[in-house]
């Protein structure tokens, strides 16, 4: 009789150890690359969830000094938004190798993307989610819409994008479902057109799937047909020009010619995308810049599959490279204040060697077997370290397998 009446106390005891939120909890970072939508979207998520901070890394490109942005804010868990293609897959290796858990939330498209972060929020942070109050629904590739809502309006913190196309209408409407059946307050619903080049899903799709779930037009959603300013359209240039620039470095040295053809019809876009700018006509040149855009995106993500091949085609430039991901992660423990004086006399040690005309096979054998060591120094030193220093102040789903846990000691 006893053990009847212990077994409610004990399983109300455990309850009330965990947190009412998870999040509230969790010091979570979020990685996404500066796709355009990604980037928005991570940036609603952020702040439904209270996420430490968002680093932003070029579309396809990996740099560890961005996976170093991420360490400066200590972090319990990153999520990752976006597919390996945007957010390439060396920046899990660098999160894996200090041990700290990440996640990553992707589809085969922003679209897929997009619902998949949606269900994922739904799903492990139910409270944060029942309180969203706006939903903007947009053309995943109208830039325009994402810059002038989030510079013009005074968004609630509490929102969320939902990105549509033609091709992608059930996408849309599967997300939008899952936000307005689990907010705890009907939401609002802005659908945004910027440009004629944006053919949303049909309007009267969505619009019919919104009043069949009790909304009315006014009252509950609203279809907002926005002319951009002169400014908005240049920036979103600016933005297409520099994407273009970088592909053109991407590829050079490299002899991939549907890459080239695709190069040339990016330049090709941006500067008829410019001139017509200087003519007045900002519509049409903000067309062609979006257009250029996707061009200039394939030939950077060819060209990384094949620099890629490049480095694990030449041992000497991996390990040079594993060396300059060593450096990153020594900078920003040192800026943390912890003391890492030793790893770094044994990476420039390495250094030293990687340096010479001709490498020797022992020599070979014994930088590997030093960066495997130093790896783990480093993740000792920061997992110890972590327990006690605050983060720097600074600027600015896949299956369970894909879920790594922080090891034991963090």
């Amino acid at each position: 009789m006893r053990n009847k009446k212990v077994l409610p106390f004990i399983l109300m005891l455990t309850l009330s150890l965990f947190p009412e939120s998870l999040a509230a909890d969790i010091d979570m970072v979020i990685l996404v690359s500066d796709n355009e939508a990604d980037s928005t979207l991570a940036e609603s998520v952020a702040n439904i969830i209270g996420a430490k901070g968002i680093v932003k890394v070029p579309w396809g490109i990996y740099n560890p000094n961005y996976s170093a942005e991420v360490l400066k804010y200590v972090p319990d868990r990153v999520i990752i938004i976006g597919g390996p293609t945007a957010v390439p897959i060396d920046y899990e290796k660098d999160f894996e190798e200090m041990g700290i858990p990440y996640e990553r939330l992707w589809g085969k498209n922003r679209y897929e993307t997009n619902l998949a972060v949606i269900q994922k929020l739904k799903n492990e942070f139910p409270e944060e989610f029942s309180q969203i109050e706006t939903v903007y629904i947009t053309h995943g590739r109208d830039v325009l819409s994402m810059l002038m809502q989030k510079e013009l309006k005074q968004m609630p913190s509490k929102s969320i994008w939902i990105f549509t196309d033609k091709s992608y209408e059930e996408l849309t409407l599967q997300a939008l479902d899952e936000v307005i059946k689990t907010a705890r307050n009907r939401p609002w619903v802005e659908i945004v057109i910027t440009s004629r080049f944006v053919q949303l899903a049909p309007i009267d799709t969505i619009t019919n799937f919104l009043k069949q779930r009790g909304y009315t037009e006014g009252a509950h959603f609203t279809i907002s047909n926005v002319r951009p300013a002169k400014r908005f359209i240049l920036e979103a240039l600016k933005l297409v020009d520099n994407k273009t620039q970088m592909a053109a470095k991407f590829l050079d040295g490299l002899d991939i010619p549907r890459a080239k053809r695709r190069l040339s019809i990016a330049k090709e876009q941006i500067a008829r995308a410019w001139k017509l700018y200087s003519l007045g006509d900002y519509q049409e040149a903000y067309i062609l810049a979006v257009a250029a855009s996707r061009n200039a995106d394939f030939v950077i993500s060819i060209s990384a599959r094949e620099w890629n091949g490049i480095i694990q085609g030449r041992p000497e430039i991996q390990l040079k490279r594993e060396v300059l991901r060593l450096e990153a992660k020594v900078k920003v423990l040192k800026e943390l204040g912890m003391d890492v004086s030793n790893v770094e006399a044994e990476i420039n040690e390495l250094k030293a060697i990687l340096n010479k005309p001709i490498i020797s096979p022992n020599e070979y054998k014994y930088i590997i077997l030093s960066i495997s060591q130093i790896k783990k120094e480093l993740r000792e030193a920061f997992i110890k370290g972590s327990r006690r220093h605050t983060p720097v102040e600074h600027v600015q789903g896949r299956s369970e397998k894909d879920k790594h846990s922080r090891k034991s000691g963090r």
